[in-house]
């Protein structure tokens, strides 16, 4: 976030930036120097306080009056894409685009426009300029490739090309699959698609239900069923439990052009976030809404784009046009939930996941997300209570035994957090008797009794079992050098707090087990810097007692719970 603008008091300085803002000298007209600092200022103070919108407007008239200015068409674009606003966004960039000043993602925008509009040369050309300005130019090939398709010919020399790039062909076996669905060549990719169900990955859970879909619209609901088999994810279970009550028509959708360059966009975003380039991101999703405006899944990927951006409000919007009958619509209603707790909004999370409930009162997913959100804003009583309804929801409808394992550990968890021991601890021996190699469940089976000093030799073998299944956790690595601490074993306990610590150097939790660890070898310094790092992130509560060893040491009863 940038500060707000100071008031300058030098000559030069002001008209140095007067001369910016109109795009000329600095002997420009008096009156109209002002009144473009002026814009620029409220923008600027606009940005401080994050209100995007507003500065978009603000910069949206100044573009305006002065569509040469390169320093205003560039704040232009930055806010327009922040605040959702892609018609500014495209001004800008084609201003930009005039005096040669474009950047290398821009030509997505004025891509996804012209394909819009079904303006396919000005399309290509877009393709061509982004080829040229390096970054992005791996999608020249597969952006070519859909225009060959959408207007009738064959998109295979381009897929080529593309499999050639190694950046491209990264999404060449999907877009094969989507090409020939779009062609009508289903037969051409069957056994791609089988090997997608097969493989079974996270990664490719879109591509299995667009391809759903395409057979739905078909007909071919058999095709349909065993493509979403393996109900790997969320909305592919959805889908199935869906298509299996009936609920077809809705579903059904072949895939087209326009399906194929959203997903390509759709597809950017969600790598482009993975990556951590949220600006980018944000542009790609944008573009995907443009090129295909009635995707839910780019609905879903563009809140989560705006939710990187901070921006929860557009966020919620775009979750909410997400209808209540497609496959991702309980993901975007967890994403909306989520996106209240990210704004410390509780009580507001509340009264939107009532209105669902209230929708659909027996739906075991919605009572687990109310659960979670009860658990999060510290009401681990009523937690416990409403996820003992969805657990008994979950089993009337025969929900498969991982899913359960994860209820009972919910429940484990919030009776645990409530004081409602030893209900938790029995909560979580079902839920290790349901999913009995789950590391997350065994650690947590492990360190709650640990906690509280009990059943230390059955507690230990449940983390050392976790450590096994996933060594690479800091959490539980970090809860076996503890184990380690307890029985005495205090030189392998700094060895395993020390590799916890590597891998989450800003944990409270991490820094303060090892500081106890430190003092019990005798590494007294290093002890009280690792307590001094635990207490620069610790909660409240945790505070005095890390302060008390800082300047004590380590007493009996300062020990970590």
């Amino acid at each position: 976030m940038e500060a707000p603008i100071t008031p300058i008091c030098k000559i030069s300085a002001l008209g140095l930036l007067v001369a910016a803002l109109l795009g000329g000298t600095a002997h420009a007209k008096r009156s109209n120097g002002a009144d473009g600092l002026n814009q620029y200022v409220e923008a600027r103070l606009a940005e401080s306080v994050y209100e995007p919108a507003v500065a978009a407007a603000i910069y949206a008239e100044t573009l305006k009056e002065q569509p040469g200015n390169l320093l205003v068409a560039s704040k232009a674009y930055v806010k327009a894409i922040e605040a959702g606003d892609f018609d500014l966004a495209l001004k800008a960039v084609r201003s930009l685009d005039l005096r040669g000043e474009i950047d290398a993602e821009m030509p997505l925008l004025l891509f996804a426009d012209a394909f819009a509009e079904n303006d396919f040369k000005t399309a290509a050309t877009a393709t061509v300029e982004l080829e040229a300005l390096g970054n992005f130019g791996f999608l020249s090939p597969l952006f070519n490739a859909w225009l060959a398709t959408a207007a009738g010919k064959s998109p295979l020399i381009e897929l080529t090309i593309a499999k050639k790039s190694k950046t491209a062909s990264y999404y060449h076996r999907e877009q094969l699959i989507l090409h020939s669905l779009a062609r009508g060549k289903d037969a051409d990719v069957s056994q791609l698609i089988d090997a997608l169900v097969e493989e079974n990955e996270a990664r490719m859970a879109p591509v299995r239900v667009i391809a759903a879909r395409h057979f739905l619209a078909k007909r071919d609901i058999e095709r349909a069923i065993q493509i979403l088999s393996r109900e790997r994810t969320g909305p592919e279970a959805k889908m199935l439990k869906d298509i299996r009550s009936g609920n077809i028509k809705k579903l059904a959708q072949k895939v087209d052009a326009e399906v194929g360059v959203g997903f390509l966009f759709q597809r950017l975003a969600s790598d482009l976030r993975a990556q951590r380039a949220y600006f980018l991101a944000l542009v790609s999703a944008q573009a995907a809404t443009r090129a295909y405006p009635d995707s839910d899944y780019g609905h879903l990927i563009l809140g989560e784009a705006y939710g990187d951006s901070q921006n929860n409000i557009s966020a919620r919007f775009e979750y909410r046009k997400i209808p209540y009958d497609s496959a991702y619509a309980l993901q975007a209603i967890s994403m909306e939930i989520a996106s209240y707790v990210d704004d410390k909004d509780y009580a507001g999370g509340k009264d939107r996941l009532d209105e669902i409930i209230a929708r659909d009162p027996g739906a075991p997913e919605l009572k687990m997300l109310m659960g979670q959100l009860l658990q999060l804003s510290g009401d681990h009583k009523s937690a416990a209570a409403i996820i003992e309804q969805a657990i008994d929801l979950a089993e009337k409808r025969n929900f498969a035994k991982p899913l359960l394992a994860n209820y009972w550990l919910s429940l484990g968890a919030a009776q645990e957090q409530a004081g409602l021991w030893p209900a938790g601890l029995e909560s979580l021996k079902k839920a290790n008797d349901l999913q009995p190699n789950s590391a997350s469940i065994l650690n947590y089976l492990g360190y709650a009794q640990l906690e509280r000093r009990e059943n230390t030799a059955a507690a230990i073998d449940a983390i050392r079992k976790a450590h096994k299944i996933r060594s690479s956790s800091p959490a539980i690595t970090d809860s076996l050098g503890w184990a380690y601490y307890i029985i005495g074993e205090h030189d392998k306990a700094v060895n395993y707090l020390e590799r916890a610590r590597a891998g989450e150097p800003q944990d409270p939790t991490i820094n303060e087990h090892l500081g106890d660890a430190y003092w019990a070898v005798g590494r007294k310094y290093e002890a009280r810097y690792a307590w001094k790092s635990a207490k620069l992130f610790a909660d409240v509560e945790d505070m005095q007692r890390l302060a008390a060893k800082i300047d004590l040491g380590l007493q009996a009863e300062l020990v970590s719970p």
